[in-house]
């Protein structure tokens, strides 16, 4: 790409973060604690007292918040160090060694906040030039912090964070009591419930794509998620789908969409009958896939979906509703925690015809054993 442009592209987003966030400052020499505090607003402030559960300062003259506020901070460094998944950590890293002071640049955006909203780290301007500035009296303190203990933590940070976007994304909504049982109980981390809670609220505020309100976290495409876990109640029946943890991490991205060959098929013959846009063709079809997520009536998805295209015969519009059938059997369903109706509808074939088998038969399993000696001990 030409390097004027993307220096303009680089510009516009920059004026745009200054504009809209009204987050930068401009700063002289002072790179103390109390200095960059005083530059913030009360309600920036207090945003930062929240993130340290200090409490009975509203009624404090902004100048007693500053000093209470930047007392609190020096105290719980190591609290706020806990709690860092692994890119916050590298970031943190990165501005330290270069003495507390580091050119910003916009995919940064969501660690400075991050760190910005803890008083940590603090976003300037100087000369025309944007910074992420850490104030010196942290950088002292913190720089002594680093150490492989303190990075394997942040890893399993990150790990609980993505696992729980991935569980998100295939079960729609939970409690936070039951997604904590699933991080402990089922993919064994030697966690406290009260730190997976805060590491699901700094998820939520670093981007992934699930929300946590009161006592329930789910998937922001969530219509209604009282009903979700409502309906799923009544398949009492079903227990929830298994997910290794790779499965679960690739899930947990952002705007991650999963795949499956019903919908490539249907794909595939929409770029045969259309000329369209793969990028919007995909957005199309994962939006058909959250409707039947979220349990909309399929002719009614169905409909919708054939709304956007000037289909010429009964016959071309016939095949892509068996297409948009199947697809909605095969997708992952939140009230069937996790399953798709055919896996649910293929279960109980298997069921059926396990019970059929005599003890004395040939296990059906491939061993040419007897069932007994087998698969029915």
């Amino acid at each position: 790409m030409d390097k004027d442009i993307t220096k303009k592209q680089e510009d516009i987003i920059n004026k745009d973060i200054k504009k809209e966030e009204k987050i930068w400052k401009d700063i002289d020499n002072n790179d103390s604690l109390e200095y960059h505090l005083d530059k913030m607003t009360k309600e920036e402030l207090i945003k930062i007292a929240n993130n340290y559960s200090i409490k009975g300062i509203t009624s404090l003259k902004k100048s007693q918040l500053v000093e209470r506020i930047g007392n609190v901070i020096v105290e719980n460094i190591d609290y706020a160090l806990d709690l860092l998944d692994l890119d916050a950590y590298v970031y943190l890293e990165e501005v330290i060694k270069l003495s507390g002071k580091k050119q910003f640049f916009s995919s940064e955006i969501i660690n400075a906040n991050y760190f910005r909203n803890r008083g940590i780290m603090f976003t300037s301007v100087s000369e025309g030039k944007l910074y992420a500035v850490i104030p010196k009296e942290l950088c002292d303190i913190i720089k002594n912090k680093f150490n492989n203990k303190l990075k394997l933590n942040s890893k399993i940070n990150s790990e609980v964070i993505e696992i729980s976007a991935g569980i998100i994304y295939f079960y729609g909504v939970l409690t936070i009591q039951d997604l904590c049982k699933f991080i402990i109980d089922v993919y064994k981390y030697d966690i406290s419930i009260d730190k997976i809670k805060k590491l699901l609220l700094d998820g939520e505020e670093l981007g992934f794509d699930y929300q946590v309100e009161e006592d329930i976290i789910y998937h922001i495409d969530v219509e209604d998620p009282m009903f979700i876990i409502e309906e799923r109640n009544k398949n009492s029946d079903v227990n929830f789908m298994s997910f290794d943890k790779k499965t679960l991490f690739k899930a947990s991205k952002p705007d991650y969409i999963e795949e499956n060959k019903e919908g490539n098929k249907l794909e595939k013959v929409l770029n045969e009958l259309f000329v369209i846009d793969k990028k919007i063709l995909k957005e199309e079809i994962e939006s058909f896939s959250i409707a039947i997520k979220n349990e909309a009536p399929l002719f009614e998805a169905i409909e919708i979906f054939l709304e956007a295209y000037e289909i010429e015969s009964e016959e071309e519009k016939e095949i892509l509703k068996e297409e948009l059938k199947k697809l909605a059997m095969n997708v992952k369903r939140w009230t069937l925690k996790g399953h798709s109706e055919r896996e649910i509808e293929n279960k109980k074939k298997t069921i059926k015809k396990e019970n059929s088998i005599g003890r004395n038969d040939i296990c059906p399993c491939g061993s040419n054993k007897k069932y007994k000696k087998c698969c029915g001990k």
